[in-house]
């Protein structure tokens, strides 16, 4: 049985943001370029659409992002790799929560406002460049989105890329992963707690470096690639997974992506 305490190996010197993926190609012969967006509750798996929430419960927005949909898609090869995951998980009286995966362009225009305004007040000092670059980490740029350039498609807006928790089976409870969905911190890059370890400011049995090993070695395990800054994010398929690959010298890395920009069949809406 795999490890899922396995350390988080430190993130690569040459590790991309998310603005550093998008000159990855795309195959378009590949089979799988034309695979379906599935429902993952429908898959069998745990979901919330954060980003559609009206209760005021999906910090930091308190709101529902325009054109945020109720449902949760993925590819359909997404989907396989998540279960893969979740049962992985469910021998530790986990599962595996998808908060969002595909996301329309309008959505992803909403969080890269919310971000930019949220940092102008927060942090006015910044010239504009060094915001964009901020938020550039966290969030793919959508303003030059041209479904016709390749090379302008947000990763989630391929159905490729997931977003996902750990909850307890039982309760239902979120776990206590050290930073909250989407926050905008170095809190977020997934090693952050590994190197808190190294320099003796956490304890080895520290909850907050075990959950994020627990989602960590599961998600990557079934086939994903994590997004060194934001514990949360995995990708299969898309420009990003491609890219981290490379970034960690992995053998036999794919050379082209095989997950282009889609759109929510009318039966998912």
């Amino acid at each position: 049985m795999t490890d899922l305490l396995a350390p988080i190996p430190f993130r690569p010197d040459t590790a991309g943001t998310a603005s550093g993926y998008n000159l990855v190609p795309f195959d378009r012969a590949d089979p799988r370029w034309g695979e379906p967006l599935v429902d993952l509750a429908a898959e069998g798996l745990l979901t919330q659409s954060w980003y559609a929430r009206t209760d005021g419960g999906n910090a930091p927005y308190h709101k529902r992002i325009a054109g945020a949909v109720e449902v949760v898609a993925a590819r359909a090869g997404v989907s396989r790799l998540l279960r893969a995951a979740d049962a992985a998980v469910a021998r530790r009286g986990l599962c595996i929560k998808a908060l969002d995966a595909y996301r329309p362009i309008e959505t992803q225009a909403g969080l890269w406002s919310f971000f930019e305004v949220q940092l102008a007040a927060e942090r006015p000092e910044l010239s504009p460049d060094e915001r964009e670059a901020i938020v550039r980490t966290f969030v793919s740029d959508p303003r030059r989105f041209d479904r016709r350039d390749e090379t302008t498609w947000p990763i989630h807006s391929t159905g490729g890329s997931v977003d996902v928790m750990l909850v307890d089976a039982a309760s239902g409870a979120l776990l206590d992963h050290g930073a909250d969905f989407d926050e905008t911190h170095e809190r977020s890059y997934t090693d952050h707690y590994e190197r808190l370890l190294q320099r003796g400011e956490i304890g080895a049995d520290d909850p907050r470096l075990l959950n994020r090993r627990v989602l960590f070695n599961a998600m990557v395990n079934a086939g994903f690639t994590n997004y060194a800054y934001e514990f949360w994010h995995f990708d299969h398929g898309t420009q990003l997974h491609i890219l981290t690959l490379r970034d960690q010298g992995a053998a036999n890395a794919p050379q082209a992506a095989w997950y282009g920009t889609t759109d929510l069949p009318e039966g998912l809406c």
